[in-house]
């Protein structure tokens, strides 16, 4: 089975629930690598992927990135990445994925 633009956009939006922000970036550039051409759904899950990770920086190149490929960002992207920015700076960026966030990605 060769994966298409919808089994990757699952791939990344449960990296999102497990945190795991650097494997569905990844994914976005195994994806190009592939010539499956990302779409507006894989954009958001990758950029809500950072936010959940408060990575504020890939964020934000990500919703330039989706301009840059003509994909027009919507309200899900700019909330995602301004969320990301608004926990950077209420924690100082510190933090780190908790150790139920992965025991939770592990059991399910």
């Amino acid at each position: 089975m060769v994966p298409d633009v919808f089994t990757y956009n699952a791939a990344m939006s449960a990296c999102e629930k497990c945190e795991q922000w650097q494997q569905a970036l990844g994914l976005l550039a195994e994806m190009r690598s592939a010539n499956v051409l990302p779409n507006v759904i894989t954009y958001n899950a990758a950029i809500s992927a950072c936010e959940k990770c408060e990575q504020w920086l890939p964020a934000l190149g990500l919703l330039a990135d989706k301009r840059s490929v003509n994909l027009a960002p919507d309200v899900i992207s700019h909330n995602a990445a301004i969320s990301a920015c608004e926990k950077r700076e209420q924690t100082g960026g510190t933090r780190s994925p908790g150790r139920d966030s992965k025991r939770w990605c592990a059991t399910k």
